[in-house]
């Protein structure tokens, strides 16, 4: 067996770059060397898009999932992903001096609760900052907040 099949592939010297900044076509470039080849691509909406050369070309099919697990980690951990997967806003305390919005999230398995309260998240118990890098947790709220957003221009 070829040497670039066996084994778990360690990714190397990866960096990510903003293009296209502001404008509608905004994305992320990345790059990486795995065993001394680089590979190049873009993340956009949570999407690996692969330049050529593809990682299955060089490394084989079965390596390119490992590969983008920890390409979407690694945007996580730079505050491009949030990871967010099943978030749901509900109201609390409605029609009261205190309503405000709630919302629950999973985030790599974990479960998050949380107000938002005049634009401000207060978190429950867990607290993502015990667990989660502060441009992740960034990530997170903006989200968040674009969700809000978004539900307060349908109900207008």
């Amino acid at each position: 067996m070829p040497e670039e099949k066996k084994g778990k592939p360690v990714i190397e010297d990866f960096e990510v770059e903003k293009l296209f900044e502001d404008r509608p076509h905004e994305r992320h470039a990345f790059s990486f060397k795995v065993q001394g080849d680089e590979y190049k691509g873009h993340y956009h909406e949570d999407e690996i898009i692969w330049l050529h050369p593809h990682p299955k070309q060089m490394i084989g099919e079965s390596k390119v999932d490992t590969i983008e697990a920890t390409i979407q980690s690694l945007m996580r951990q730079y505050g491009i992903s949030s990871g967010i997967e099943d978030l749901e806003l509900m109201p609390a305390f409605e029609d009261r001096i205190h309503e405000r919005q709630a919302f629950t999230l999973q985030v790599q398995g974990e479960e998050f609760k949380g107000f938002v309260h005049k634009g401000e998240i207060q978190w429950f118990h867990p607290q993502p900052q015990q667990k989660l890098e502060e441009e992740h947790i960034e990530a997170i709220e903006s989200e968040i907040h674009e969700k809000i957003a978004e539900q307060t221009k349908s109900e207008e």
